[in-house]
């Protein structure tokens, strides 16, 4: 709870800094598009008597996350990739690897749903 509260008001903080100056930086903008997103975003709590639905609007709730991110890393990326001499710097792997981790851990999540869903199913039989 003390962790919750640290972060909440380190946020507060940050956004009662004022406007941030006008940039056409393009990973700035991506980046102000992420906070949004993540701000409208925020997730359901998970109580002790968890159930599927719980772990399937949690699921929901990081697929969206997953997307706004996945934004903001292809941005920051390319802008990486463009002041790199010589192209260094794959970014097609670094989106294959981004893309394997979110699939995963939705993955995790909607599997031990499913299960859970199945063992409520047969309890309620």
């Amino acid at each position: 709870m003390a962790q919750a509260e640290c972060i909440t008001t380190a946020i507060r903080e940050l956004m009662s800094c004022g406007r941030p100056p006008k940039s056409t930086s393009p990973v700035r903008l991506a980046h102000t598009e992420f906070v949004t997103a993540l701000a409208g975003n925020a997730p359901d709590p998970i109580y002790a008597d968890v159930d599927s639905e719980d772990l399937d609007g949690r699921a929901g709730h990081l697929e969206k996350v997953f997307a706004a991110l996945h934004v903001y890393l292809t941005a920051i990326i390319a802008d990486t990739a463009h002041n790199i001499p010589g192209g260094t710097l794959d970014h097609r792997y670094l989106d294959n690897l981004f893309r394997d981790l979110s699939a995963d851990a939705l993955c995790v999540i909607r599997n031990a749903a499913e299960e859970m869903r199945e063992h409520e199913n047969w309890r309620a039989s």
